[in-house]
């Protein structure tokens, strides 16, 4: 398994200090990189900052900065949103090398098939984090080896760190969602996995989870791939060009859609989370035996008001002009899956 030296973060005590409190988080939760403090920096990374790709549709400039401090900005100084991948993560990666985790960036392929248990992998697209606990933060239970993936970027994906280890298990934001990690292999990959040797260059991880996309539960045993990804380091400049690639390619689902998530404590008041979706005409929320359409949008005037209302993304009523005529404007090609 990997072994994860300590880094320096791009960022400074001081804007760690700053995105604990965006995150509504005790300062006491600084300078302790537990894994009980990984997991509430998750939880409470997805509850205050959303997924969403607004700037692509409602700014002029139709670009998303993911660089470091650009996403700093956005979504704790000005806190005017979040971002997708690259730029939810970047900001995680910084904060996380800032607390005292060693972690690192590497990059995924999106599964893109229509039906749910096949697989059709499009090109790396996706950021996903390794993250290791520091020894003096260790139980008696860790041994200092496990490596745990971290994913803020996926819109409906992980809620929790998650054990690098084959048919791990970890439950969803609510039952019966759960995610599975597993060994794999690329569909098309020429490397000879038989050979000891070999089998090491082509052995990627995948992840599963075992609802479709409207949340109904598969069969027992059945499976849907969320992305696969490798174990080999990505950085900053090529997080910015990937992302860039997202930005610019007609094909992608954020050049063709305009897609906001944002996790919140359920209504039941119990333990689980329930979530917030708009996508196409659409605000929805979801939590374990509730599914509820918020409101349904007729046109741009009312999608900019729906994003302040459940989101607290802020867009003046000018910004309409910016996304008319672009795939993702409200019309009757809209395309909802929540």
């Amino acid at each position: 398994m990997v072994l994860i030296k300590p880094t320096t973060s791009f960022y400074t005590s001081d804007q760690l200090s700053a995105y604990l409190s965006r995150l509504n988080l005790s300062p006491d939760v600084k300078g302790q990189p537990s894994l009980d403090n990984l997991r509430t920096i998750v939880t409470a990374h997805l509850m205050a900052i959303p997924f969403e790709n607004t700037q692509m549709h409602y700014e002029a400039a139709g670009h998303m900065d993911v660089a470091p401090q650009a996403i700093y900005r956005r979504a704790v100084v000005d806190r005017a949103g979040g971002g997708y991948c690259f730029g939810q993560q970047t900001l995680m990666l910084g904060m996380l090398l800032a607390m005292g985790y060693r972690a690192y960036g590497c990059t995924g392929r999106v599964n893109k098939a229509p039906e749910a248990t096949d697989v059709q992998f499009e090109t790396r697209s996706h950021l996903v984090l390794l993250v290791q606990i520091p020894e003096a933060c260790l139980t008696s239970s860790e041994t200092g080896n496990e490596t745990y993936v971290v994913d803020v970027g996926f819109g409906l994906g992980i809620v929790h760190p998650m054990l690098l280890r084959h048919e791990e298990e970890v439950p969803g934001a609510f039952s019966p969602e759960r995610h599975r990690l597993v060994e794999a292999y690329h569909p098309q990959s020429s490397l000879d996995t038989t050979d000891p040797a070999t089998k090491p260059f082509a052995q990627e991880w995948r992840l599963e989870v075992n609802t479709m996309r409207m949340g109904e539960i598969l069969p027992s045993g059945k499976w849907r791939a969320l992305y696969q990804f490798s174990l080999q380091q990505y950085y900053l400049e090529e997080f910015e060009w990937m992302s860039h690639m997202v930005q610019s390619n007609a094909k992608s689902f954020f050049w063709n859609s305009l897609a906001v998530v944002l996790y919140t404590p359920a209504k039941a008041g119990d333990s689980t989370m329930g979530i917030k979706v708009m996508m196409g005409p659409k605000v929805t929320y979801r939590e374990e035996g509730t599914f509820e359409v918020l409101k349904e949008m007729k046109d741009e005037k009312e999608r900019i008001e729906a994003l302040n209302e459940y989101f607290g993304i802020v867009y003046p009523l000018e910004a309409v002009g910016n996304v008319q005529n672009k795939n993702g404007a409200l019309g009757p090609h809209s395309w909802c899956f929540m």
